[in-house]
């Protein structure tokens, strides 16, 4: 249903949209076994907004692609942004 976006597992990093002009990246840090959690990752993530990071629950369907973490420590040092 979610293709490769449910393959998310722990230890990836990958970006998604704020709804507010900004991306969010993300390191997914737990899964849920399956059941109705199934396709949510537990995460910490970050942005301009939230530059210390911020622990949480995203659902699969909200992660536009997965990042290298290369790139995730580059735009960490770039202030989370692009």
């Amino acid at each position: 249903m979610y293709g490769l976006q449910s393959q998310v597992k722990p230890g990836d990093c990958f970006m998604s949209d704020s709804g507010e002009g900004f991306p969010v990246f993300g390191e997914v840090l737990d899964g849920y076994p399956e059941g109705r959690l199934q396709h949510y990752r537990f995460c910490r993530c970050y942005s301009v907004a939230c530059p210390e990071g911020e622990l949480g629950d995203v659902h699969v369907s909200t992660i536009l692609c997965r990042v290298s973490r290369g790139l995730f420590e580059r735009v960490r040092e770039q202030g989370w942004q692009l």
